[in-house]
């Protein structure tokens, strides 16, 4: 929690139990996370009800923070998620890890809030979530039922923001998984990133309806759509259609828009038929980019949406700045993208890339790359962060000229380009007919600076391709 949460060595010997629940547990430890459950399950929902917020991800958030109950501060200060400062003037002294400016870890006492009951300690989290924090009321907005679809989206929007551990969300998923703890959340909790098919009427006199489930897929920043010609054709509702009961539907007329208006597009949902099995895009828009703004879901035909064409290739991207994000995706495309990082958390300065995206939206064009991180892929944008393939230098000039392929011809390849010069990078396969002293037209002459090698663009005899070759497969 920024300004107000640090991890604690008091608590740093029970983080460990806490965890253990999401490992495997002996079944002293089994006992001690079923009682800390029943303890706090009541005004856990009491609490998240009232604010908002999805009791099950309150409790995991209170599970992992407090070690299941069994840290120091939890013990001696009724303080389940390490917050700092004093309640009401009161608060403890423990001992914490923090960094320096020069990023080294060191040990330091520091005061946090003492509460009258875990009641109290879950009623101040709950505001903080609410409240934000003073430069930004709304940080923790994703946490907030209202804009969090599940409970996995609202302990994914504290990874980051409450925490900065990449895993700290899905942890907090697992925890919510192996106890259950879905269940506090009443009948619209949905689990993991998908909406449950459900029940309309358990009753023997009502039919039972299925509902389709849906996959969503959140966005970072602010990404972009514009209405399309065939916007008029569907309506906008609340939810996905389908997915749930009560579904309501609003007509365009009365949203005062028109073709070609721009909406804002915050989150991605993947429908799936529960009878047919088909699957089918929809977007969540807002007609302005505030806050408050009204969210609606729309079916993908409503939006005429950036256009990305892809090609596979290799590269070796140089990262020329340290500005930015890279992405799960190219920003505002179909997709839509969620940020995994800061460009200045990437600790090479150059990445092998093997996909190339040329974005258009509204006219203009700008270049993505994905680039290989360890075992990861991710976007990056060429245009803001200033990536820049590195490719070889080649001085060409005109060649109009006839060679015979040489008797070593077969330990050279044949490329589209010269070779490590574009992105579409292809090796070819010699043609049956290419023998040595075969003739060919050389139409092209490419010669690397650097490297003091000459390659030349050839054709056969009767065939309209061009083929790139170093020189010293021909004579």
């Amino acid at each position: 929690m920024k300004g107000s949460k640090q991890w604690f060595l008091a608590a740093a010997v029970v983080v460990s139990v806490g965890l253990s629940g999401v490992i495997g547990l002996t079944s002293h430890a089994a006992t001690t996370q079923q009682t800390f459950i029943s303890s706090l399950k009541s005004p856990v929902q009491t609490v998240a009800n009232q604010y908002n917020l999805y009791p099950s991800v309150m409790l995991a958030q209170a599970a992992l923070e407090s070690g299941w109950g069994t840290s120091q501060l939890t013990l001696q200060a009724n303080n389940y998620f390490g917050i700092k400062g004093s309640y009401n003037g009161q608060s403890v002294s423990m001992p914490t890890s923090e960094y320096d400016a020069n990023g080294q870890l060191y040990t330091t006492d520091a005061n946090f809030r003492k509460y009258p009951s875990a009641k109290a300690s879950m009623t101040d989290n709950a505001k903080l979530l609410r409240n934000g924090i003073s430069s930004d009321p709304t940080y923790y907005s994703g946490t907030w039922r209202e804009n969090a679809v599940t409970y996995a989206d609202a302990a994914n929007a504290l990874t980051g923001t409450y925490a900065t551990a990449p895993t700290y969300g899905a942890t907090l998923i697992t925890l919510i998984q192996q106890y259950n703890l879905a269940n506090l959340d009443g009948s619209n909790s949905t689990t993991s990133s998908s909406s449950s098919s459900s029940v309309a009427d358990s009753s023997s006199s009502a039919p039972t309806v299925t509902y389709a489930t849906a996959k969503y897929y959140g966005a970072s920043g602010t990404q972009t759509a514009r209405l399309s010609a065939k916007h008029t054709s569907y309506r906008v509702y609340n939810h996905i259609k389908g997915t749930r009961a009560k579904v309501t539907k609003t007509a365009w007329k009365k949203l005062k828009v028109g073709t070609g208006q721009l909406v804002y597009v915050n989150m991605r949902g993947v429908k799936q038929s529960p009878t047919t099995g088909k699957k089918t895009t929809w977007y969540r828009i807002t007609l302005t980019n505030k806050k408050s703004a009204k969210k609606y879901w729309v079916y993908d035909s409503v939006l005429t949406l950036p256009k990305v064409t892809y090609t596979a290739g290799q590269a070796t991207i140089k990262l020329n700045s340290t500005k930015g994000s890279y992405y799960n995706h190219v920003f505002n495309s179909p997709y839509l993208a969620k940020a995994q990082g800061k460009i200045s958390q990437l600790k090479a300065k150059s990445y092998k890339a093997d996909n190339q995206a040329v974005k258009t939206q509204d006219g203009n064009k700008s270049t993505w790359y994905r680039i290989i991180v360890g075992k990861t892929k991710y976007w990056v944008a060429a245009d803001e962060i200033a990536a820049a393939p590195q490719y070889d230098y080649v001085v060409y000039t005109p060649e109009k000229t006839t060679k015979k392929l040489s008797q070593k011809f077969t330990t050279y390849h044949l490329y589209n380009h010269v070779k490590k010069t574009h992105f579409d990078q292809k090796q070819v396969a010699w043609p049956k007919k290419a023998k040595s002293g075969t003739k060919v037209t050389v139409n092209l002459k490419g010669v690397k600076p650097r490297y003091q090698t000459t390659w030349y663009r050839l054709k056969f005899s009767g065939d309209k391709t061009n083929y790139w070759v170093d020189a010293r497969a021909l004579d």
